[in-house]
């Protein structure tokens, strides 16, 4: 049980409360800072639910028939709504997202039960929402370029930017993975990084040589000095400090703005370096260790856009059609 829990036990205890203890028992448990907020961040959202939409504000609120109310009520949300840097669109969110959030409150309900909270786990059997698995859709090369010709390289801001941008599609580095670079991690001579990622597990990251001079260009000419003797990281702020994933998160925003990319964000950048390695003769294992996952699952959707590629390009060289059609 989470130090503490006993004591706010003995009075009602709120969602917010609980999610905080939850947040504690997760950095305990050794989660990743990105994974704690990112429970912390969909907890919070049903916390607004429940009470200013049905006025509940304790563990009463984590049924199976309040959470089904929520799914519908997510359906009907706006895209974006309320997001502190992307623009807020037409459409509702994705089925992809209301999943995340039923499989974030299944694991919290988990938790409670566990812990103590609740005499059951209620939402055990509460099944997850089907989201349809779609083809991933990478840049293009005439998107990338235009992406590209907005940066200003010719500004330490901009350069730095641009550097963050072709790491991410050379690499398929996280946004977070990205700001957590330190300078003693980058090997420019051997063209690799070590990455400690999701469950601090580290990994080492390969990438391309223009990538390579790229940053060996803004780490001897650009980037600004660091402003204390602490600070490693390789992407700096004007200031010296680090950047926080927030912010290369708004650089990507910007940049969907400036060159009219709209649907440009950092983790497109992932998904892009996934299915260009396949398409340019990579294999899934090695790709499974590049983007870090523990299992072959996610890079299977790759698969799946890679052999649509290859059906399209095989309908405009299709060798008979192209004889048919000298035939004719």
């Amino acid at each position: 049980m989470v130090e503490g829990a006993t004591v706010i036990k003995l009075r009602a205890i709120t969602i917010d409360e609980l999610v905080a203890c939850y947040a504690i028992s997760n950095q305990a448990d050794g989660k990743s800072p990105s994974t704690v907020r990112w429970y912390t961040e969909i907890l919070s959202s049903f916390s607004a639910y429940a009470k200013n939409e049905l006025h509940m504000n304790g563990t009463s609120a984590f049924t199976v028939e309040v959470v089904r109310g929520y799914i519908l009520y997510l359906r009907q949300k706006p895209c974006f709504e309320g997001h502190p840097y992307t623009p807020q669109q037409d459409k509702p969110v994705s089925a992809r997202t209301v999943q995340c959030h039923v499989r974030a409150l299944k694991a919290f309900s988990s938790w409670l039960h566990a812990e103590g909270y609740t005499t059951e786990n209620r939402l055990k059997n509460l099944k997850l929402p089907k989201a349809p698995v779609g083809l991933v859709q990478p840049l293009t090369s005439e998107e990338i370029e235009k992406i590209s010709s907005v940066t200003n390289k010719e500004t330490p801001t901009g350069f730095r930017n641009y550097s963050i941008f072709v790491t991410a599609l050379d690499s398929g580095l996280r946004a977070s993975e990205i700001a957590g670079i330190s300078l003693s991690q980058v090997n420019l001579k051997a063209g690799c990084i070590k990455v400690v990622g999701k469950g601090a597990k580290e990994r080492m990251v390969p990438f391309g040589k223009f990538v390579g001079m790229t940053l060996w260009h803004y780490v001897e000419d650009v980037r600004p000095q660091a402003a204390s003797s602490d600070i490693d990281e390789l992407f700096l702020s004007r200031d010296g400090r680090p950047i926080t994933t927030n912010i290369i998160k708004l650089v990507f925003s910007r940049l969907a703005k400036r060159s009219g990319v709209e649907r440009l964000h950092a983790h497109l950048c992932r998904h892009t370096f996934a299915v260009n390695y396949l398409l340019n003769g990579g294999d899934i294992f090695s790709l499974r260790e590049i983007l870090g996952h523990t299992t072959l699952e996610m890079v299977n959707h790759y698969l799946h856009f890679t052999a649509s590629q290859i059906t399209e390009q095989h309908h405009k060289f299709s060798p008979m059609d192209k004889l048919k059609g000298k035939l004719n």
